[in-house]
């Protein structure tokens, strides 16, 4: 018997670039893993998401490589030199993911035949009309190979140590006890299209801690701080700024640990929801029915203007007006107005 018999298989999905694409794939890694519970998963990311994917309990390993650089054909190469990729998954539908698949020589390339890639994969599948939400675009691509699928993950985990992580830094920074705690996200690797206006978040902020209905923490990464403290200064210090405390890997329990998570279409957004945070979503420039959290906890505030959406990055119009008429009186309405369902949930059991 050969010594390919007894091999596991091995399969390797090709993932996006964004944080927030990344998260929205967690239903195709679970589904990948039910519909193979023997094989060997791998994930093959840039530098942004590594991070996330490791938290991903499906995955067997992930391989790093350099966002956009060709050297990072070279090191995927070398990254699975003696090992034989049964299955490349493409996730993203440019060209290039589908050459790096055909580059490693993986037997079977499944992804979809855009941008004139068809002839690079083995199993071209044709995108679906009548599919819009990245999730589901995602998860297509295991239904058309006749795998089972479902949206919701309810096999995400988060580390204990990344846990206590998170309390641990709640706890030494809390203001208000037992108060409901909301953050924020005011920035937007994208672009500032997707921004809500510092100076409504500055009066959100106002309206939540002045009726005490919740405890506002204020978060983003490292290249946020600045964006952070500028609206810490501009509440006079009411939120508490917890930008550049945490990080990737810890991103996730801490927000797990918030009551409801307020940002534009942004990777933290996704993140929130994939942790089972309830969010409120502030769409502008993109699409809310390609890439929104779904379900009850989930919140969609947008504005039906007709340049809206646009994608761009900054407003060409200069108005910015999608976001701007987004107003924080309607979205601390909404937070209210979901933390009063949660506390009836708690209270009643239903």
């Amino acid at each position: 018997m050969s010594d390919d018999a007894h091999r596991e298989e091995l399969h390797l999905v090709v993932t996006p670039t964004w944080i927030g694409d990344t998260a929205m794939a967690a239903p195709f890694f679970s589904c990948l893993r039910r519909a193979h519970p023997g094989a060997r998963l791998m994930a093959a990311a840039g530098p942004w998401t590594c991070a996330l994917l490791r938290s991903f309990p499906w995955v067997d390993r992930v391989l790093p490589l350099d966002a956009g650089k060709w050297s990072s054909f070279i090191s995927l190469k070398r990254l699975l030199k003696g090992e034989t990729v049964d299955y490349a998954w493409i996730l993203p539908n440019s060209f290039r993911a589908a050459l790096m698949a055909k580059w490693i020589g993986a037997k079977r390339r499944i992804g979809y035949g855009t941008d004139s890639r068809g002839w690079l994969l083995s199993d071209k599948v044709a995108p679906p009309r009548d599919v819009s939400h990245l999730v589901d675009r995602y998860l297509y691509l295991l239904e058309a190979q006749g795998h089972e699928t479902r949206a919701q993950v309810d096999d995400f985990c988060i580390t204990p140590e990344a846990q206590q992580f998170a309390q641990n830094l709640l706890n030494s920074y809390c203001m208000m006890n037992n108060a409901p705690s909301v953050g924020i996200h005011p920035g937007a690797f994208f672009g500032e299209s997707k921004t809500w206006p510092l100076e409504h978040f500055k009066k959100l902020i106002d309206r939540l801690v002045d009726s005490e209905a919740a405890q506002v923490f204020i978060l983003g990464g490292p290249d946020e701080i600045e964006l952070a403290g500028k609206l810490n200064a501009m509440s006079g210090g009411r939120a508490v700024n917890l930008a550049g405390k945490d990080t990737l890997e810890t991103l996730p329990a801490l927000l797990s640990r918030l009551d409801v998570f307020i940002s534009g279409d942004t990777g933290p957004l996704h993140v929130a929801a994939l942790a089972g945070t309830s969010t409120i979503a502030l769409f502008g420039p993109t699409d809310y029915r390609q890439t929104a959290p779904r379900g009850p906890w989930n919140r969609i505030i947008h504005k039906s203007l007709d340049c809206s959406p646009c994608f761009a990055r900054t407003c060409s119009l200069g108005h910015h007006d999608c976001m701007k008429r987004i107003t924080p009186e309607e979205v601390a309405s909404e937070v209210v107005e979901l933390l009063n369902e949660k506390l009836r949930i708690t209270k009643h059991g239903n």
